[in-house]
């Protein structure tokens, strides 16, 4: 039996029950016990048939007599894993075939093989369409729900394809290098040694790095030389511009990527308040604090939409406040099937979060505001709504604009580009 497929397999039943996919695999790679080749090879198949589910499914929907959700649970993961490496990878069709039926005796359904085995083959020739319009075209081939699709399509008529192209693209992992204790330079030879390829990446100190197995399992890792942050949230970070001696107040901090930039950018001198509402998160922080040797930082729990007069008179505040996530769909699949339902509560909380925020700095002071998404709701809109009830305040130029990036009077949208930028957000603010 082929254990890498059994695991991916395992794992897309077990997170059709509406699990969080990054746990699950997690969970189910714990378990399984397999060398690193197989366990990038069962992330692979798992992550993928995820991102492609829309259109898998609507290929095997063609080639079968029920409905799909009529199949058992096992079936039905292993047809979608089957069809994922014959569309989307260098698996030989055959070897994706065969793999998939004899998976599909292990599993216990001997049965279904004959079907598998038939629709496997049909599967990868179908040609999806005709559409009832644009958006349904989107939602099946790009896979994403109808509603994201509608937004997408929305606000980026044009773009919108090539948004969903990026997402799907295989991007470097994104580093930002430990500036206390090395060097990009050093970092890149240190990493070549381990057998890890990295180079420069566009925003100053940060590596675009190619790992055999997990870019935590290094020793350059265990050494607090460097932490995996997106570039979009490294470059939100240093566009707080915090300098060594201020106060400086990271208010939805979890899990503790930007606060570490942050105290890099203080050169560990003045005082950081890395704030988090859940408490079970509050020790990712602590882990990355001390892994990287950071010293000049409070951790506490602290609602962000609540005020607390002990953050008050505040140098600098960056609020990357929750949102719906459009901007990641490559790091977190699960948000592709997103329904957005609850966008107006989110975008309230949002807004509060802001105002709170303001109350933090003292004049002079400059805040952040930042989202990892690329809905104009959750970002130029609540923006111009804090300046119209804010006139105390105003925008500055953005530190720096990428190739990708859309600036307006609102702030600046970064668009996806499939080389390690992810869809992003950011709004620099300072008070008069």
């Amino acid at each position: 039996m082929d254990k890498a497929r059994y695991t991916a397999v395992c794992a897309l039943m077990r997170q059709e029950k509406n699990g969080y996919s990054n746990l699950v695999l997690d969970g189910m790679l714990e378990k399984s016990q397999l060398p690193p080749r197989d366990r990038a090879f069962a992330s692979m198949l798992f992550y993928g048939t995820l991102e492609h589910l829309l259109t898998l499914d609507a290929c095997l929907s063609a080639c079968l007599q029920k409905p799909l959700t009529k199949l058992d649970p096992q079936v039905r993961a292993v047809l979608r894993c089957g069809l994922y490496q014959i569309k989307y990878t260098d698996v030989p069709a055959s070897a994706a075939v065969n793999e998939s039926v004899n998976l599909t005796k292990n599993l216990g359904k001997t049965s279904a093989s004959g079907l598998v085995n038939a629709v496997l083959r049909r599967a990868g020739n179908v040609q999806l369409g005709p559409f009832a319009d644009e958006v349904e075209r989107l939602s099946v081939t790009c896979s994403v729900s109808r509603p994201v699709a509608a937004l997408l399509k929305k606000h980026y008529p044009s773009q919108a394809e090539q948004i969903m192209a990026a997402f799907a693209r295989q991007a470097p992992t994104a580093l930002r290098v430990n500036t206390l204790k090395t060097t990009p330079a050093a970092l890149i030879a240190q990493l070549k040694q381990e057998g890890a390829e990295a180079v420069e990446g566009p925003v100053p100190g940060s590596l675009l790095a190619k790992f055999e197995g997990s870019p935590a399992a290094t020793k350059a890792f265990a050494r607090g030389l460097y932490h995996v942050q997106g570039l979009a949230s490294q470059l939100a970070a240093l566009s707080l511009d915090a300098r060594p001696g201020q106060k400086v107040l990271d208010l939805c901090a979890a899990p503790g990527g930007k606060t570490v930039t942050l105290a890099q950018c203080m050169n560990n001198e003045g005082r950081l308040y890395s704030c988090d509402v859940a408490i079970n998160r509050l020790q990712l922080i602590f882990h990355s604090l001390e892994r990287c040797h950071i010293t000049n930082t409070i951790v506490t729990r602290q609602d962000a939409a609540q005020h607390n007069p002990e953050l008050c008179e505040a140098d600098r505040v960056l609020c990357d406040v929750p949102c719906s996530g459009l901007g990641i769909l490559a790091k977190k699949p699960d948000i592709r099937y997103k329904t957005l339902e609850g966008l107006e509560e989110l975008c309230a909380l949002q807004a509060k979060i802001l105002r709170t925020a303001a109350g933090y700095a003292k004049p002079g002071g400059r805040l952040v505001y930042s989202t990892c998404t690329i809905n104009p709701m959750e970002n130029e809109e609540i923006i111009r709504a804090f300046l119209n009830e804010q006139p105390g305040w105003h925008l500055v130029p953005p530190w720096m604009t990428p190739p990708t990036a859309r600036v307006s009077n609102g702030g600046m949208t970064l668009l996806p580009d499939g080389e390690g930028m992810d869809g992003f957000f950011i709004a620099v603010l300072e008070k008069d």
